[in-house]
């Protein structure tokens, strides 16, 4: 297990090199400084609404395996958290609520989780369901955090007047 933790650390390495370097180097352009309100969400291309619906989907799939799986709690109450601290900042008067902020929550609150499942990978085992969970979780992190990094620098550089 050891080398399997080693491997998928430095996956998420490259994750967050991918996603650094994609802020720095604008390739690719960034919806980071885009509104996140619903008129947004609405207009969304099919195939982001169907991205982000399987995202919330392996998620909330969590609370199957909360109970038995500490890495599921973390990562059902950081997504959880996201989404209050999201709608809270979106209600406060004035304050206009961009991608690059909601991505930023992202890595935020959904980093523990991350590392609670890379931490307890002992707890998988072979042709389980919560196997395959794990797995599509980490593909979904591997996929989402390549682009919430990007999004959040870009928004936090804006803020910065950079």
């Amino acid at each position: 297990m050891p080398i399997l933790k080693t491997k998928l650390g430095l996956l998420f390495c490259l994750v967050a090199a991918t996603g650094i370097f994609l802020a720095v180097t604008g390739i690719g352009g960034s919806p980071a400084l885009e509104m996140w309100n619903n008129d947004a969400r609405a207009n969304l291309p099919a195939w982001m609404m169907v991205w982000l619906g399987f995202l919330a989907l392996t998620f909330l799939s969590s609370v199957i395996f909360a109970w038995n799986h500490v890495p599921a709690r973390w990562v059902l109450a950081g997504f959880i958290g996201s989404h209050v601290v999201t709608i809270t900042i979106a209600s406060i008067e004035g304050v206009v609520l961009r991608a690059g902020l909601v991505s930023l929550l992202h890595v935020v609150f959904w980093t523990p989780g991350l590392v609670s499942l890379l931490s307890n990978q002992s707890d998988i085992r072979f042709n389980s369901a919560y196997r395959v969970w794990a797995s599509i979780l980490l593909f979904v992190y591997a996929v989402a955090f390549t682009f919430d990094i990007r999004d959040g620098i870009v928004w936090l550089l804006f803020m910065a007047g950079m």
